[in-house]
């Protein structure tokens, strides 16, 4: 695994961002500390959700298996990151599997606690709605991309939600996405098919905006990348 860079960024949407110290203090006293090893499983999709998690540190991936067997990558979450945060809200199973991609350290609260927590600091509810808010427009992006970008701008949206999530920043303006990412797991999260993705995955890397570091992709142009991906 590559070494992380001390500059790393991308990664602060997280439910406690910007808040007093007293509220992290509260919810550290709430919230039990859980650690997860490498492809080790938070929960599986259907599960019951009656509970949300932070991720202090690591990197989770949250996919669903397809009709025809095949994993679908939604997403990369990395340090900072609210996860189940849709337990809160509703009684619905979880609608997605987590798994662990690196060692992970984690803070774990049950809804009941939650809520006491939040009805004791309503900034946390402001700050529930506008993380909430984030996911629904970000969503409606993804519907919107569907009909109106090409192929390759979609590889370029999954991409810049990989950085996000496992953007290592190095000095001179490469970000290294340190976790094995395959043609597949592109695919599923721009939503086209494997064979397509591999060819405009092929025209980013001889366009010089990918590169391969170390066997991790890279993205050496972020500002091409960001402009490929936009509605």
């Amino acid at each position: 695994m590559l070494k992380k860079a001390s500059n790393a960024k991308g990664r602060s949407d997280g439910l406690l961002r910007a808040m007093p110290l007293h509220i992290w203090r509260d919810f550290a006293k709430a919230a039990v500390p859980i650690q997860l090893r490498p492809k080790e499983v938070l929960f599986h999709a259907g599960d019951k959700g009656d509970s949300c998690y932070l991720l202090r540190s690591g990197a989770v991936k949250a996919s669903v298996i397809a009709r025809d067997g095949q994993e679908r990558l939604l997403a990369i979450l990395g340090s900072g990151a609210m996860i189940g945060e849709l337990a809160l809200v509703d009684e619905l199973p979880r609608s997605a599997t987590v798994t662990a991609l690196r060692h992970c350290k984690l803070m774990h609260m049950t809804k009941a606690a939650f809520f006491h927590l939040a009805d004791r600091n309503p900034a946390i509810y402001r700050q529930a709605l506008r993380l909430m808010a984030k996911r629904l427009r970000g969503t409606n992006d993804s519907v919107v991309a569907q009909g109106t970008v090409t192929v390759a701008g979609r590889v370029a949206r999954a991409f810049n939600s990989l950085a996000e999530g496992l953007g290592d920043h190095q000095a001179n303006g490469r970000i290294i996405l340190s976790q094995r990412i395959t043609q597949n797991d592109i695919a599923g999260m721009a939503g086209v098919a494997r064979e397509n993705a591999s060819r405009a995955i092929n025209d980013l890397l001889r366009a010089g905006v990918l590169g391969r570091v170390q066997g991790f992709y890279a993205i050496e142009n972020a500002e091409t990348l960001r402009s490929m991906a936009e509605i």
